[in-house]
């Protein structure tokens, strides 16, 4: 191996957030510009378009605040606009692929969040992941 070679590591995630018993349907996702949504952000449905937005943790503007369905793959958005996108609308899902659009993460679903989702037949459970598909780093010497 020569010295000095530039090697990536490039993470292999072939994870989804789905569980079992997924239902999809397709909607339309109204974007305020440019965006790229992950597999499980949780979306809304605006009460006067009907279109699906960003959901909004505590949000109370055309219910965006009310957490109803959860993006069922990634979307890169380029522009302001109506996307269509497949989204699940019942199911099981991985609480820990679940995204709040805001947080990147699921850093602030909250037993309210879930509740929310349950009511529209979405349950979130955890799940732990047993296998690393990529190769890690190793660890950095500290002598």
């Amino acid at each position: 191996m020569p010295n000095g070679s530039n090697y990536t590591n490039t993470p292999c995630d072939l994870g989804t957030v789905q569980v079992r018993d997924c239902e999809f349907q397709d909607e339309l996702f109204t974007s305020g510009g440019a965006d790229e949504l992950v597999e499980g952000t949780i979306l809304a449905r605006d009460s006067v378009s009907l279109k699906l937005r960003l959901f909004v943790k505590g949000g109370s503007t055309n219910e965006n605040g009310i957490p109803k369905v959860v993006l069922a793959h990634n979307v890169s958005i380029s522009g302001a606009g109506d996307v269509a996108v497949r989204v699940i609308n019942q199911g099981v899902v991985k609480k820990e692929r679940l995204v709040i659009d805001a947080d990147g993460d699921d850093s602030n679903i909250d037993k309210k969040v879930l509740d929310q989702l349950r009511d529209y037949k979405i349950t979130a459970v955890n799940s732990k992941k047993l296998g690393r598909l990529d190769n890690p780093q190793p660890e950095p010497d500290e002598s």
